[in-house]
């Protein structure tokens, strides 16, 4: 029921600043490489097919043997004798929509990735994370999974008129964006609960958790006596031990060598002092003046129990929803990455027609720059296609190819991370 589209060729993909309003625009020039540690996009193509001037083996050739010297080649498997053209208008509009679409999906999907390698690298996994893709029942890694794609048709039917198909694919990822931030939220509760009871056990004596450090037998109460705990710098043991049973008053109201020290860190150690409750307020007053620090504490049999059990359910909690949060990232990093690889075969397939015409007759090619070879490429394909457009509408010197605002290229082109983008 669509209105046929009429063959058209539609000149070579403008630059960023001349591209239609509100698009991506399909033709950029490639990052700078400059830094070893920038991640390297591989490169997709589309070039026409004239199948009255040379078979799609010979076009296949030609592109091999003019970029091989630069570049590793695939085929890039877009399904473009059954995909739905549509008209000019839905195509028109499609095109403004996919580039945001694929830049939300690489977005997040590399979201997802560099989360799993954080994860990792907490539980000690020091290198990236290798990710595993399904396809079909097969698991490999995500630069195999780019190379050797294959449309998923029981997942993203290939009928599917392009607009559904691309609104199909695009909740897809934003329904795995919400649950990235859901699970985000969710696990950093948690290891903020696992953080404030380690910082208990390793803070000073002040204020650290005296579990596995005091026990009842530690500490008198009854009717008139009470133990109190007292933080005493270690170079002044000494004089603590000289002086604390008159702390309490001229009518010694601490009671003699009750003071037993029950652990000791880098600089302090907590002491315990058995005298009666009502000096114990001037008690106090006299070790602040000496610089002892009585700490505010009452011993609980119950109260001590209680805090084991928050701080095993906080430690098991932890553990469970890192657990959790790990096999959810390796999963919906390979739907993640399925989906974004799907969108841009859509966005390659509506600009080849745009650019082409129809019926659809191009080939798709996933380049794989060489090393240092990303100028030399670019010079290739330039060179091969320059008969699809006039020489003042190419690249031109590509020593300044970064940051320039009238680059052409006649082909359509677009590219794709197995990593994370550089910022």
């Amino acid at each position: 029921g669509t209105e046929a589209l009429p063959g058209l060729l539609l000149p070579p993909t403008p630059s960023p600043h001349q591209a239609r309003p509100g698009t991506e625009a399909l033709v950029t020039r490639p990052r700078s490489h400059s830094m070893e540690a920038e991640s390297v996009p591989l490169w997709l193509i589309s070039t026409p097919i004239d199948l009255g001037r040379s078979s799609a083996s010979q076009e296949w050739n030609k592109l091999t043997s003019g970029a091989q010297d630069s570049a590793n080649i695939f085929k890039f498997n877009v399904p473009s004798s059954q995909l739905t053209v549509g008209t000019l208008d839905s195509l028109m509009a499609l095109s403004d929509d996919l580039g945001r679409m694929d830049t939300f999906a690489e977005g997040t999907t590399f979201k997802i990735y560099k989360q799993l390698g954080e994860l990792q690298k907490e539980a000690g996994a020091v290198e990236e994370p290798k990710i595993l893709v399904g396809d079909s029942g097969r698991l490999m890694s995500i630069e195999q999974y780019l190379t050797e794609f294959k449309w998923d048709d029981a997942k993203y039917p290939v009928k599917t008129p392009l607009r559904e198909l691309a609104d199909l694919l695009s909740t897809a990822v934003s329904r795995m964006e919400e649950e990235l931030k859901a699970k985000a939220t969710e696990f950093q509760a948690a290891k903020g609960a696992k953080l404030a009871i380690e910082r208990k056990d390793a803070g000073n004596l002040m204020v650290r958790s005296l579990d596995g450090i005091v026990s009842a037998k530690d500490f008198i109460e009854s009717e008139h006596l009470t133990t109190l705990l007292v933080v005493v710098p270690k170079f002044q043991l000494k004089e603590w031990e000289a002086s604390y049973a008159t702390l309490g008053g001229p009518n010694a109201f601490v009671v003699p060598n009750s003071s037993k020290t029950l652990h000791e860190d880098t600089d302090t150690a907590l002491v315990t002092v058995t005298l009666f409750k009502n000096v114990v307020e001037p008690f106090k007053h006299n070790c602040r003046e000496k610089r002892f620090i009585v700490r505010d504490y009452s011993f609980s049999e119950s109260g001590m129990a209680q805090e084991k059990q928050d701080k095993a359910s906080a430690l098991s909690e932890h553990d469970k929803v890192k657990a959790q949060f790990i096999r959810w990232c390796k999963t919906n990093l390979a739907e993640a990455y399925s989906a974004m690889v799907h969108l841009k075969a859509v966005r390659l397939f509506t600009e080849s027609v745009l650019r082409y015409g129809v019926p659809p007759s191009f080939q798709a090619a996933l380049l794989k720059p060489k090393p240092r070879k990303e100028v030399g490429l670019r010079k290739a394909l330039d060179t091969m296609y320059a008969h699809l457009a006039a020489t003042d509408m190419m690249g031109g010197d590509d020593s300044d190819m970064p940051g320039q605002s009238n680059d052409f290229f006649p082909y359509v082109y677009l590219t794709a991370y197995t990593t994370p983008p550089s910022v």
